[in-house]
Formats: C-alpha cells, structure tokens, sequence
C-alpha cells in the first residue's frame, strides 16, 4: 500500500456529505487539510468510495460506505495561513491556567483545541510542549525532546487537568503511580443520553478493524485489546438544569466518568458501548448538532502522590465557558454547584453499581 494512503478504510456512520464526512473526520489528524482543500482533493479524484473514485463533494454517503484518502495530496493551507496559525497558537497558550507548580511538578488546565505533543500526523502545530519550552521551565527529558515533560495526556479536543513533570525523577515517579493505576483521575463528560444507571464497565480496548483512527471493544487479545475498567456516573443539578435559562428537558446530560486504567480514548470506547455518546464525539457515534464542534470532555480531577514528598494531592481544573453554555448557565453558577468534593462524593457507592464486562 502507499505511503500517501492515509486511510485503508474509513467505514461511514451516518448519511451525510462525502465533504462533510471528510471534513469532521479529518479534524483531528490533518489539521492543515481546509474544506476547500478537501473539495479540490474530492474533484481531482483523489478521494474514492467503495473503492470509486468520487468527484464530488456534495456526493451522499450510505451507512457502512468505505472511504479512502490520500493524505499527502489533500491540499494543506498551513503556509499560506501560518500567520493565523500562529494567532490561533498565541490564543490557546493564553488559555492555558496554571494550577499549581514547585521544583519537581507543574498542574495545568489544558484547553480544548490544544495539542499535548508533536506527532506525524500534526507537524506544524504549535503543542502544550511548545508552550513549555518557550516558558522557560526545566522539562524532564525521559520522553524524548518532543515529549519533553510529558507522562500522560488528553486527546486534543479534551480540556482539564494535567500534571507535568519537571526533572526526570518526578517524571519516572509519576510515570510509576500512572502504570500502577496509583494515581486517580476523574473526567466531566455532556452526553447525549442519561445512564440507564450508574454503573462500571471492565471490556478490554484494541484498535479497531474498520477505522484507524478509532478504537473499540474486543475480546481480550484481539486485535492488540487490554484490560479497560471506567466508571460512570448521572450527575443530577436541579439548581442548575432546572434554572430559568435552561429546562431540564433541554439540557445535556451530565456524566462523571472515573479512570482505573489509561487506554486510548477508553472513555469515548466504553460510552459507545452502552450506547451512550459524548456531543460532539462524531468519531464515536454522535450523531446531534454540526454546531458543536468539540468533544465535550474534561479531565477535572487528578489525585496523586507528590513523587519527591509522597504527599497525597488533588487538583480540580474547573469546567471551561463552553459547557456552561450549552448547559444554559453561566460558568461561576456551575463550577459553584459542581464541587471536587461533590464530584467525588458520587463515586462512594461504586461498589454497589451494576458490573458490564
């Protein structure tokens, strides 16, 4: 197969625009790649469809239609937009909130939209690693020059908190509590549907068979799958999704959901399972609203050992503007109501939750 071939097979999900299709898949993995890029790749031919060259956008796909890219050739816009990729940088980089730092650990709140580190599918994009270079700060050097001080991430259109770690003893140390499943992070997620009931779900990950850039539950084994285990929660805000801007039966669903091992996208994985979907999470299902364009995901939580003290610390990154928006509320009112403490009061009958392996 080519090396230009981005895709063996995109496996379609929903009816809609080849363009559209395209558009919102691609968003994560050749940021570079403009709709208007993506229309002049669809007309030279560069895109097919069950493996028919299509020539043109507006083409409607079917349910279970296979499409195939060629990735170097989908006009990229990066060098003729850098100077507003550039602003678009200097933008997220403000939005990044220091939460706490000493000599050994620095705790961030990552905004949604930023990239954690520099991968193949990303050259060009200005990362969180960038921004920590450029501050100046010490950076552990375990993980190599483009992860420096890195020991765990959130996928670019999930916000929140994140440690990072400054000298290569904290980033061994944490690295340890991560691996050992010693360290405690919970995330804030608006979906589409409310839980049947709270519950746990133990279904191992692997990559998936139709879609690259997905993930999926198998069978343990199969198709490189782990041991995953989450745990999901209905947070229920009378005050807030019962106020005057924002009816109850209007309002998104607010999920806790609480980590026990670190897979690749698990949270998004285990949510489709049960049928339940993040907005905005058009790669695993979502189907609502175009206007939405982020995965309404949040790291709020993390609790873990200070690698040089052992002293236990928990950090809250409070939730971003644009939840509060499109639960209807302002974003002090909701941060006020929705408590670290409360947060985690929710979890203390987890061993009364249904099990779903």
């Amino acid at each position: 197969m080519s090396d230009e071939i981005l895709f063996q097979k995109i496996v379609c999900n929903d009816a809609q625009r080849l363009d559209s299709f395209l558009a919102r898949f691609l968003g994560e993995v050749l940021p570079g790649a403009s709709r208007s890029g993506i229309a002049t790749a669809i007309k030279a031919g560069l895109v097919s469809v069950n493996k028919k060259a299509v020539l043109k956008p507006a083409h409607k796909l079917k349910i279970n239609d296979e499409v195939l890219v060629k990735k170097s050739r989908i006009p990229n816009e990066n060098s003729r937009i850098s100077s507003e990729n550039s602003r678009i940088s200097n933008e997220l980089f403000e939005k990044i909130k220091i939460i706490y730092e000493d000599d050994d650990i620095l705790v961030i709140s990552k905004p949604s939209g930023l990239v954690v580190h520099e991968a193949s599918s990303l050259k060009g994009e200005s990362t969180l690693v960038d921004f920590l270079k450029q501050s100046g700060r010490q950076l552990a050097t375990l993980g190599g020059e483009f992860r420096a001080g890195i020991v765990h991430r959130l996928d670019r259109y999930t916000s929140g908190v994140m440690v990072v770690a400054k000298s290569d003893f904290a980033s061994a140390e944490l690295s340890s509590q991560l691996q050992q499943k010693t360290a405690s992070r919970i995330y804030i997620a608006l979906c589409d549907l409310p839980l049947k009931q709270n519950c746990v779900v133990e279904r191992a990950i692997g990559r998936c068979e139709n879609n690259r850039l997905k993930k999926a539950v198998y069978p343990l084994g199969k198709n490189g799958a782990k041991y995953a285990k989450s745990a999901f929660c209905n947070i229920f805000l009378d005050e807030v999704q019962n106020s005057q801007n924002s009816p109850k039966k209007n309002t998104p669903n607010i999920i806790a959901a609480k980590l026990f091992t670190g897979r690749t996208h698990q949270i998004r994985v285990h949510l489709s399972s049960i049928n339940r979907h993040i907005l905005g999470d058009v790669l695993y299902g979502f189907k609502g609203s175009c206007d939405i364009i982020r995965v309404f995901l949040h790291g709020y939580i993390l609790e873990l050992k200070h690698p040089r003290t052992g002293q236990m610390m928990s950090f809250c990154a409070p939730l971003e503007d644009d939840f509060a928006a499109l639960i209807g509320v302002d974003t002090r009112t909701l941060n006020e109501k929705l408590t670290k403490n409360f947060v985690l009061s929710c979890f203390e009958p987890i061993n009364q939750w249904l099990c779903l392996s």
